[in-house]
C-alpha cells in the first residue's frame, strides 16, 4: 500500500520529496490514514486541524485527538477554532459550504505565513465516485463529472486510487486508532444519502459499480481535456473584453453545431446555469436579460453582453466652484469668456448664466428628455439612443449634466439646445470630459 501510494505521487507528479506539506487532518480514517503514509515516507509534514464547533464535545475530542497524534510523533500542527453557523448564517450559505469556504481561507494563511508549498488532503476513491453521483444530480457540466483532480492550483490529492475499504483495512491491521465523525451518519446530508442509500441500491444492481463510475471518470477525464482544447479555442475566437465587458458575436455563434453545449461551457464561469432558456433568447426580441450572483447578461441586436451587475450609483453634485472630479467619470470644469465654439464632442459649452448650482451629474433614466442642440422641440433621450444606434450597454453606462431637472448635456454626445453659447453669452461654462 505504501509503496502503490508512493507510484502514485511520483507519477502524478504530485509534489517533491522536499517539498514542505500541510495537512489537512480531521481526526477521521481518511486523514489520519494520509499521515501515517506520508509520515512513513519520510514526506516534509505539518498539520492543520479545523474545529468546526458542529458537534459539541465531540469536536472537541477530535481536536484532542489531533493534537496528541501530532505530539507523539513530533510533528509540528496548527489548530483554529471556528464559529462555522455564525459564519453561514451570515453569508447566507450551508454548513458544509461555510465550512469549507473557511478551511481553505485559513489553509491559505497558513502556506504563506509558514513558507509551505501543498495543502494535502485525504480525498480517496470513493470521494470520487460520490461527487461524480453528486454533480450528476446537480448539474455540473463535463467538468463536474470528469471527477475529483489529484491536483488543483495548491491542494493535492495523494488517495483517488485508494478506496475506502483499503483505507480501513490498513489501519485495522496496523493497529491504529482514529475518530469517528458521528455527522457521518445523518441523511439529511446529500453526500451520506448518496453514500448510504444510493451507492449500496446502485451495487444491488452491479457489485462493482465504484469500479465502472471509476473507469467512467478516468474516459470523461480525458474526453474533458480534448472537448476543452475545442472550446477553448471557440472562446479565443468569439469571446472578446472590453475594460470589464465580454461580448459574444451572435451570428458567429448560430454557425456552431452543439451551441447549448459550447454555450454552456464560456456562460458557466460567470455563473450563469439556464442555457436552454438564454439559447432560445438568440432568436427572440433583443433586450432580454438574465443575472448570476455577479453578473448580467444582455441579448442584444448583433451580441451577447455580459457585465458585472451594477452598485448603484449616486447622483453627482457639481458645485459652481469646482474644477475637476475623477469619480466616476474624470471631468473638468473652466469658465471663459471665449465664445469660439468647439465642437469636440467630449467638450460641453454652456452659457453660464442659464444654469443653476450645483449642477447633477446622474444616469440616465427613462421618461428624460431634452432639446438637441440644433432643434427646437424635445426628445427623449431613449429616442435619442435609438438615433445613435445604442446598445442596451450604451445605454446603461450613458451619464447625463443637469441644471435642476433639465438635460444639459448628454455627456459625450450633445448639449440641450437652451443651454447654448450666443452672441449674447458673457460667460462660457465649459464642462470637458477626460
Amino acid at each position: 500500500m505504501i509503496n502503490r501510494i508512493k507510484k502514485y505521487i511520483i507519477d502524478k507528479k504530485l509534489f517533491l520529496q522536499t517539498d514542505n506539506l500541510l495537512l489537512a487532518i480531521s481526526g477521521g480514517a481518511d486523514s489520519v490514514f494520509l499521515f501515517f503514509i506520508l509520515h512513513r515516507l519520510g514526506y516534509n509534514i505539518q498539520l492543520a486541524h479545523c474545529n468546526f464547533n458542529l458537534r459539541g464535545r465531540e469536536s472537541d475530542e477530535d481536536e484532542y485527538f489531533v493534537r496528541n497524534l501530532a505530539n507523539k510523533y513530533n510533528v509540528k500542527f496548527y489548530i483554529k477554532s471556528f464559529e462555522t453557523k455564525t459564519y453561514a448564517k451570515k453569508k447566507k450559505i450551508s454548513i458544509q459550504m461555510a465550512a469549507r469556504e473557511i478551511r481553505y481561507k485559513w489553509f491559505n494563511k497558513l502556506l504563506a505565513k509558514h513558507n509551505l508549498d501543498f495543502v494535502i488532503t485525504g480525498h480517496h476513491k470513493d470521494d470520487n465516485v460520490e461527487t461524480f453521483l453528486i454533480n450528476l444530480i446537480r448539474g455540473s457540466g463535463i467538468n463536474g463529472l470528469s471527477g475529483i483532480k489529484p491536483i488543483n492550483k495548491n491542494v493535492i490529492r495523494p488517495l483517488l486510487e485508494v478506496t475506502k475499504i483499503e483505507i480501513l483495512h490498513f489501519l485495522k491491521q496496523k493497529g491504529i486508532k482514529y475518530r469517528n465523525d458521528s455527522s457521518n451518519y445523518e441523511i439529511k446530508y446529500l453526500r451520506n444519502r448518496i453514500r448510504q442509500e444510493l451507492i449500496p441500491l446502485l451495487e444491488d444492481i452491479n457489485p462493482k459499480v465504484k469500479d465502472k463510475i471509476s473507469d467512467e471518470v478516468f474516459l470523461l477525464e480525458n474526453i474533458r481535456k480534448i472537448f476543452l482544447s475545442h472550446v477553448d479555442r471557440i472562446r479565443t475566437s468569439l469571446l472578446f473584453q472590453q475594460d470589464d465587458i465580454y461580448k459574444l458575436n451572435i451570428s458567429e455563434l448560430n454557425k456552431l453545431d452543439n451551441l447549448e453545449v459550447i454555450l454552456y461551457e464560456i456562460l458557466h464561469p460567470f455563473g450563469f446555469s439556464e442555457i436552454h432558456q438564454i439559447q432560445k433568447s438568440l432568436f427572440s426580441q433583443s433586450g432580454t436579460r438574465f443575472f448570476s450572483n455577479k453578473y448580467q447578461l444582455i441579448i442584444d441586436r448583433d451580441f451577447i453582453i455580459i457585465s458585472l451587475l451594477d452598485t448603484p450609483q449616486n447622483d453627482i453634485k457639481i458645485l459652481e466652484f469646482d474644477t475637476e472630479i475623477n469619480n466616476p467619470l474624470r471631468m473638468r470644469f473652466s469658465l471663459s469668456t471665449n465664445c469660439l465654439v468647439d465642437k469636440s464632442l467630449n467638450v460641453a459649452q454652456l452659457d453660464f448664466e442659464k444654469l443653476t448650482f450645483p449642477l447633477k451629474l446622474r444616469k440616465w433614466k427613462y421618461g428624460d428628455k431634452f432639446v438637441p442642440l440644433g432643434m427646437t422641440n424635445f426628445k427623449k433621450l431613449s429616442d435619442f439612443f435609438i438615433d445613435k444606434k445604442y446598445t442596451i450597454l450604451d445605454k446603461k453606462k450613458q451619464w447625463i449634466l443637469c441644471s435642476k431637472e433639465d438635460v444639459v448635456w448628454i455627456v459625450g454626445q450633445r448639449i440641450d439646445d437652451r443651454y447654448k453659447i450666443e452672441t449674447n453669452t458673457k460667460k462660457v461654462y465649459i464642462a470637458e470630459l477626460l
